[in-house]
């Protein structure tokens, strides 16, 4: 009896002190939130769970809805991955059917390159044929979308926001290079080469560059101005105006390099026939995608994947709408509700994306607990890559992040585990803040330092 008594005693003291400890960690929460400006004026959503347990560990504003960014993607990429499968692949492909017709069959891959395409004819002609009636594109993977719902017209010029179609090729941007004449005048090039309409009033001048870009794409999807002050020459990625239009046009030197001959009609959409042969085929793996997506934020990547896994879910070409209901659909076998939240695209870029930090923590805990968590933790953020590469370093090996940018809007999830040994799940979004960004990353990274030191 006296040794059960001791027993009781040491585990009420354990007790007694765990939470002593969480009401040390919480206490310095409410207090930095108390006196930061930032939680002031702006809305400040958080949500800390136990991702063993699920207990509530801290929350402020949790069940509000707000923007979450690009955080979202750690929520949307996992239902993805679990649709497509880890060991998919993007396939682009050349078939040839019995009337000597060329299909190019398009996989919609964010990876691919001129180069692999080019390669792509070139295993084509291998077998020594170079003549072929028509050449017909099957783009049907993919609807004909290229932007989502609630993007912004002004994030057309952001090489952080191209547009996404079958078409996807060189990461669906160009580069414009400005450089000083000796005449002191200012020359415009774009690598790859591509015929681009654009309007330039640069003048030399002042200590920095001070460049301003417009793109007017209702007049044309190609017309861009630049205009502003040039000191030193300078490298600005712009997304295509027309994916199919780059990708036609190099297309057309592929075809002529190659020299291979098209007799009647060129790059009509077609269904690739039944019982037409694979003449050649690329394949990129979905690793890198994924990695870019969760480290990177790659929206290219994301939402690429988002409307795959709707296409290989439902047998149709992949769009936003499907891939919202493949998402939900998902999170409600895993027992959340999710009349709640709205997810627009698989990004985070949409406007119209609702979400809310206690939803987000509690997604967490059930995809910590799937049978797939570890392998889909191994392409999560860590302190020091892609948009945390200056952030938290005294963290590495301990979180597992996803960060989110919008204008005023800022956001950072997944798993801290602590220094009691002790794994959260962890949400946190600001909204309508005035402050600079980096100050509001430093504010974020405060409450994860707090909830590491428990």
């Amino acid at each position: 009896m006296k040794k059960l008594f001791e027993i009781l005693t040491v585990i009420l003291m354990l007790t007694t002190f765990a939470n002593s400890s969480f009401a040390i960690s919480t206490g310095k929460i409410d207090k930095l939130l108390k006196t930061s400006d930032i939680n002031k004026g702006a809305l400040v959503s958080i949500s800390i769970k136990n991702a063993e347990s699920g207990n509530v560990v801290y929350e402020q504003n949790s069940k509000k809805n707000m923007q979450s960014a690009s955080a979202l993607k750690l929520f949307t990429m996992y239902p993805v991955m679990e649709t497509l499968g880890y060991d998919y692949s993007f396939k682009t492909a050349l078939y040839k059917d019995k009337e000597n017709n060329l299909y190019l069959k398009l996989g919609a891959d964010p990876l691919l390159t001129s180069s692999q395409l080019k390669t792509l004819f070139q295993n084509a002609k291998q077998d020594g044929q170079a003549e072929y009636r028509n050449l017909y594109i099957d783009d049907s993977i993919l609807d004909k979308k290229e932007f989502s719902q609630g993007w912004m017209w002004d994030d057309e010029i952001s090489p952080y926001t191209p547009k996404i179609s079958a078409y996807n090729l060189d990461k669906n941007v160009v580069k414009i290079n400005i450089e000083k004449n000796i005449d002191s005048t200012a020359s415009i090039s774009v690598k790859p080469n591509y015929l681009m309409t654009i309007i330039s009033s640069i003048k030399l001048g002042a200590k920095t560059n001070q460049l301003e870009i417009n793109r007017y794409s209702w007049n044309n999807p190609e017309l861009v101005e630049i205009k502003g002050l040039l000191t030193e020459a300078q490298s600005i990625e712009l997304p295509l105006g027309s994916m199919r239009r780059y990708f036609i046009y190099n297309l057309d030197k592929i075809i002529d390099d190659c020299r291979i001959n098209i007799s009647e009609t060129r790059y009509a959409s077609k269904l690739i026939p039944e019982g037409s042969e694979l003449i050649s085929q690329t394949e990129n793996p979905i690793a890198p995608a994924l990695t870019e997506a969760l480290q990177k934020s790659s929206n290219l990547s994301a939402q690429t994947l988002f409307k795959l896994a709707s296409a290989k879910k439902y047998s149709m070409s992949g769009n936003d709408f499907y891939a919202e209901k493949l998402v939900k659909e998902f999170y409600e076998k895993l027992g959340l509700k999710t009349d709640n939240i709205l997810i627009k695209d698989g990004c985070g870029v949409s406007r119209y994306d609702v979400i809310n930090t206690d939803w987000m923590s509690e997604s967490l805990n059930k995809i910590h607990k799937q049978s797939n968590f570890e392998k889909y933790k191994e392409y999560m953020a860590q302190p020091g890559d892609g948009t945390l590469s200056k952030r938290l370093y005294e963290l590495r090996g301990d979180a597992w992040l996803k960060t989110g940018s919008l204008s005023n809007v800022s956001a950072i999830t997944g798993y801290i585990k602590s220094q009691d040994g002790n794994l959260y799940s962890f949400a946190m979004i600001t909204q309508n803040f005035t402050q600079p960004q980096k100050d509001v990353k430093a504010f974020e990274d405060e409450i994860i330092k707090l909830i590491y030191n428990r």
